[in-house]
C-alpha cells in the first residue's frame, strides 16, 4: 500500500470512530436555563430608576479612591484595606437607597495596578448588592 493510501485509509477510520463515539454517546442537557416571560405588572421601566454612580479608581500602590462622578467630589482616597473599603461602599449604598436611588459602582483600575485588587472591588460589590461596572484601558489603540 502506498503512502497516499495508507493516509486515506487512516482518515477513513479515523472519521468512522469518531462517528461512532457521537452515535454511542449519551448526549444530555446538564443544565437548563428558565427564561421567564415577565406579565405587564412585573415589568420595570428602567428609565423609572434613578440610578446613582460613584467611582472606584485603584492606584498603581493598590490602593482605593472613592469619587462622585456627577459632582467630581472626592469622598475617599488612599483607602488601602478592603474592609474599609466595604464600609464605606455599604454607607453610601445606605444613603443612596433612602433617596431611593439604586447605586452603581464604576470601577476604574489603573493600567499598572495588580488584578487582584479589581477583583477585591468586584467581590465587595457583589457581597453589597450593588451594581458594577468595569472601565479599563485595554491597550487597543493605534499601536496595537
Amino acid at each position: 500500500m502506498t503512502s497516499r493510501g495508507f493516509l486515506i485509509r487512516f482518515i477513513d477510520i479515523g472519521l468512522i470512530v469518531l462517528f461512532g463515539f457521537i452515535l454511542i454517546s449519551d448526549i444530555e442537557n446538564l443544565s437548563q436555563v428558565e427564561l421567564s416571560r415577565a406579565t405587564e405588572a412585573q415589568e420595570v421601566d428602567d428609565d423609572a430608576v434613578e440610578r446613582a454612580f460613584v467611582t472606584v479608581a485603584i492606584a498603581p500602590d493598590g490602593s482605593f479612591a472613592l469619587a462622585d462622578p456627577a459632582s467630581g467630589d472626592l469622598l475617599a482616597a488612599g483607602v488601602e484595606r478592603v474592609d474599609v473599603l466595604t464600609e464605606l461602599l455599604r454607607r453610601i449604598k445606605a444613603d443612596h437607597e433612602e433617596l431611593e436611588q439604586e447605586l452603581v459602582v464604576l470601577i476604574s483600575p489603573h493600567e499598572d495596578s495588580i488584578v487582584q485588587r479589581t477583583v477585591d472591588v468586584m467581590d465587595v460589590c457583589d457581597r453589597l448588592g450593588v451594581g458594577k461596572s468595569l472601565q479599563a484601558d485595554l491597550g487597543l489603540g493605534e499601536g496595537a
